[in-house]
């Protein structure tokens, strides 16, 4: 294996071009950030059927190889209100992206903040509280997860 240095770390780019794999939208390729789904009749519009790529990206290593790897966060509409945003880890392989884990968050969550260190992934999330109408999370919880084969863990 190439030298942990010698490896380039994975560009935003690569990120909103690469494949993913969800256990609820199946395998899709992003195009610039953005999947686009065929809606179920010809009546709805495919801008309802979307999975997109949202701004923020966290680098760090995430299975110890002491390489760069990334988490990126998708957000899916599937033709109602919701957005489903699932936390997606993608490790670095040669400087090639490899998607090995998807993590549901919840609908309508606000990832606000987050960091990797020693493989420990840490998110500022804003969360519906149990009088938060759909629209409109208020609480700020902080969640920590780590990648343990290829899956992802809540830590306590």
């Amino acid at each position: 294996a190439a030298p942990a240095a010698t490896i380039p770390t994975l560009s935003l780019e690569q990120l909103r071009h690469g494949a993913y794999t969800s256990a609820d939208w199946g395998q899709f390729q992003l195009t610039d950030g953005i999947y686009y789904r065929t809606p179920p009749t010809t009546l709805e519009s495919p801008e309802a059927y979307t999975t997109r790529m949202l701004d923020l990206v966290l680098y760090g290593d995430l299975n110890g190889d002491e390489i760069q790897d990334a988490i990126v966060f998708l957000a899916t509409q599937n033709g109602g209100t919701g957005h489903f945003v699932e936390m997606a880890a993608v490790l670095n392989q040669n400087g090639e992206t490899s998607n090995v884990a998807m993590l549901f968050l919840g609908d309508r969550v606000v990832v606000e903040a987050g960091n990797i260190q020693g493989g420990v992934i840490t998110l500022n999330l804003r969360v519906h509280g149990p009088n938060d109408g759909l629209c409109c999370p208020s609480q700020s919880a902080i969640r920590t997860y780590r990648l343990d084969n290829q899956q992802f863990v809540q830590l306590p």
